[in-house]
């Protein structure tokens, strides 16, 4: 009895729980959630974004050989030009090691010819005469040899010397047979194979040469492009290391500038016409950028993709940018007239268990609920999709939560909040030496 009521009072329990957790649809908390205005160039041009100058070429330079420096001739702030000697290292050991190979290069070279072109003609009778000499060797061993063999057979002589003109029969034998090689060598030139190993050994020694003379140029340093020296890290006559850093060099002939603009922004940065770059030192100058990089992944901390913006150094008397300079980016654009397909965040697309066709969550700005529209999509591109029917630029639609939400659904837009938001965290960046 006792567990009966028991479970009574549980399932009256649970069902009032169950009811409470049930509330009408009109009843519904707002849901905020964020938006974006279809092809609206004004995430961008509504707006200024910070950043901070930076060269267009950046390198820290090093030695690729070591030794003591001899000559460094220019200082912090020098304008150089391109190939111009920015540090010397003393080349002697080099240029004695760069002889050397050149030396075994040549005698290889002049063995080789010498082995292609035979025997001279005072050679040959040289070679000729030792023939005829290993002969007359080998002739007298053979008389030596034939008589001894009776002699040592009637026990006249000992055995240990009959060995002895034996062993002589065959050294003579063998340096008459190399004689006559000699002699044949001399006269149709050095064998083939012999000529193939002489080249593949002056082609090493060729590649020591070069090698050897990579060495010699690898001890100047010179400008790889023209620029201004920021830094020096080394002082002449001190002895460097392979790979040390030496010196740094900036190209600032054109300066560039890496700003981050938010997600809903990306699908219509390509509606920009203008962008102007206005930096702290110089308020009142506006400098004509370019865009040159567009990143396709977001950081992770900001939630917003970086996009590098390229400028010419201002023309204006007495004004330079320099490299870490603050400054911010506008711009302008100009609707589309959507006739080539939208594109929109890939997030903003979704599928409801109710059509069998692509949809998107607009928003009703009057009434601020949301309405159900089926779109026609097209390729995926590097920022998002492209929307070829159902949606008109100026149309502001959900871009993130598109599943939790539902026909006529309460919202509440919060990009203005996160516009705010942003900010402060992409200042907080760029004072903190990132941007």
């Amino acid at each position: 009895m006792r567990t009966r009521l028991g479970f009574f009072v549980l399932g009256f329990l649970l069902t009032c729980i169950m009811a409470g957790c049930r509330e009408p649809a009109d009843q519904q908390p707002v849901r905020p959630v964020r938006t974006m205005t279809v092809a609206d160039t004004t995430t961008f041009t509504g707006g200024s974004f910070p950043g901070r100058a930076k060269a267009s070429q950046e390198v820290n330079l090093s030695f690729r050989v070591s030794g003591p420096l001899v000559e460094f001739p220019v200082d912090v702030g020098a304008v150089v030009a391109k190939g111009d000697l920015l540090a010397k290292i003393d080349p002697r050991d080099y240029q004695v090691a760069l002889q050397n190979a050149e030396a075994n290069l040549a005698r290889a070279g002049a063995k080789l010819d010498a082995m292609k072109a035979g025997a001279r003609p005072e050679e040959l009778k040289q070679l000729e005469a030792a023939v005829q000499r290993a002969q007359a060797a080998y002739e007298r061993a053979q008389n030596d040899y034939g008589r001894n063999l009776e002699l040592v057979r009637k026990k006249v002589i000992s055995q240990q010397e009959f060995d002895r003109t034996r062993q002589l029969l065959l050294q003579t034998g063998a340096e008459l047979r190399a004689a006559q090689e000699a002699l044949q060598m001399g006269k149709v030139g050095a064998r083939e194979e012999d000529i193939r190993a002489m080249e593949a050994e002056i082609r090493s020694l060729g590649a020591a040469v070069e090698a050897a003379e990579d060495q010699v140029k690898y001890a100047e340093l010179k400008a790889p492009f023209a620029g201004v020296v920021a830094a020096r890290y080394a002082e002449n006559f001190e002895t460097v290391r392979v790979n040390q850093l030496i010196l740094r060099l900036l190209d600032i002939s054109q300066i560039e500038m890496e700003i981050h603009l938010p997600e809903r922004a990306m699908p219509n940065l390509k509606f920009v016409e203008e962008i102007w770059c206005r930096f702290d030192q110089f308020k009142d100058l506006e400098i004509l950028a370019q865009i040159k990089e567009v990143g396709t992944e977001a950081s992770l901390a900001t939630r917003t993709y970086p996009v590098t913006l390229v400028m010419d150094q201002p023309k204006d008397e007495g004004v330079e940018i320099l490299p870490g300079m603050a400054g911010i980016v506008y711009g302008k654009g100009k609707l589309p007239d959507g006739g080539g397909g939208i594109e929109i965040p890939v997030g903003a697309v979704f599928t409801p268990a109710t059509e069998k066709q692509s949809c998107v969550w607009v928003v009703d700005e009057q009434s601020e609920t949301v309405k159900l529209r089926p779109i026609a999509t097209g390729r995926l591109t590097t920022t998002g999709i492209v929307v070829r029917k159902g949606l008109q630029p100026g149309e502001r639609i959900v871009v993130a939560g598109v599943h939790s939400l539902g026909e006529g659904r309460k919202v509440k837009v919060l990009d203005e909040v996160l516009d705010e938001v942003l900010d402060g965290v992409l200042d907080g960046v760029l004072d903190g030496g990132g941007g």
